[in-house]
């Protein structure tokens, strides 16, 4: 439990019990290991910012639960050990706050995640959630009262959510016509501390700590391409594939958006499911091609796939044709 001047960032973790009869996919397999790691962390009653605490669970994190990830897992709970180690110095107001969204943030997918690997609630999650609360508990609500409250009041995860999510796309005829790469300014250093956009997913996907030498030079990384399920520790095997295409961005509205817009898209670091680094051989099959063209080659990424394209369709406000709607319709009906 996180106390920062009266607000409460609570964590919980739920011990998974068997899964004996399940069937996964490799993935899924690593997924499931990771989830089982996170159960395992004894956690500190109190976690307070900037004080030891934060360090401990972030290295808790890498140690337990990061090594047996996929890349997509592994990326979130990398980020979150990094926020975490992050707040593990004095932090300003306007920080903690930041801090306390972001950890938020990451804790949910990763237990979203965990989730869709076993029957909730006999699964390993951690739960965070921030509220203004009263130093200590109400003497009339115990320490379970208070878990069970929080659990319940967690957002719902079941599949008809998603294909809802896929319902509220905006469907339209695709614009093919005037596409230009060079329309999209992409591998910017954004924030100038030498990495572009490129080497930054690459940074935080690498599965081990990477060094980070002269001009953004990588080595000691390893890289997972959730694509096809191959395994890397040459960062130059992998290329960093946009979710949505440039192409089928352009084609699906962004040839109405201004310069900047495209450039911001073509980096966009913000959303974790626009940018992904996978085998340079999957990413040239898949090509500018739409769920109703091509899927990875890892049938069990199709579910993650179909959803990470739907959201990313969803926050740039780009639309689907009936062909990409309906191949992403039926895919997420059957996960």
């Amino acid at each position: 439990m996180m106390r920062t001047r009266g607000r409460r960032l609570s964590l919980l973790l739920v011990l998974p019990l068997a899964l004996g009869g399940c069937s996964f996919f490799s993935q899924d397999l690593r997924d499931t290991e990771a989830c089982q790691g996170v159960a395992t962390i004894s956690a500190p009653d109190s976690l307070e910012l900037g004080g030891a605490e934060p360090l401990f669970l972030a290295q808790e994190l890498r140690t337990k639960a990061l090594p047996p990830a996929s890349a997509r897992l592994g990326r979130d709970i990398n980020s979150l050990a990094r926020e975490l180690e992050n707040t593990s110095a004095p932090v300003n107001d306007g920080r903690e706050s930041a801090a306390v969204l972001e950890i938020t943030s990451l804790s949910q997918r990763i237990s979203l995640r965990c989730q869709e690997l076993a029957f909730a609630p006999n699964i390993a999650q951690i739960t965070f959630a921030t509220e203004s609360v009263p130093e200590t508990l109400p003497p009339s609500e115990s320490q379970s009262e208070s878990q069970e409250r929080e659990s319940d009041e967690s957002a719902p995860t079941d599949d008809a959510q998603f294909v809802g999510n896929a319902a509220s796309l905006r469907i339209e005829a695709e614009r093919p016509d005037g596409y230009n790469r060079d329309l999209f300014n992409h591998w910017i250093d954004a924030d100038g501390n030498g990495c572009d956009t490129r080497r930054e997913v690459l940074i935080e996907e690498s599965r081990v700590p990477v060094t980070v030498g002269a001009g953004c030079s990588l080595q000691g990384g390893e890289w997972f391409s959730a694509y096809d399920g191959a395994t890397t520790t040459n960062p130059s095997d992998f290329d960093v594939d946009h979710m949505v295409p440039l192409k089928e961005a352009w084609d699906s509205g962004a040839y109405e958006w201004s310069a900047d817009r495209r450039q911001d898209f073509a980096n966009d670091l913000s959303n974790r499911n626009s940018l992904i680094a996978v085998t340079a051989g999957s990413n040239r099959s898949k090509g500018a091609d739409d769920p109703a063209e091509w899927l990875p080659p890892n049938a069990g990424y199709h579910c993650s796939y179909l959803n990470d394209w739907v959201a990313v369709k969803l926050f740039w406000d780009l639309s689907v044709d009936n062909f990409e709607f309906e191949a992403i319709r039926t895919g997420l009906a059957n996960c």
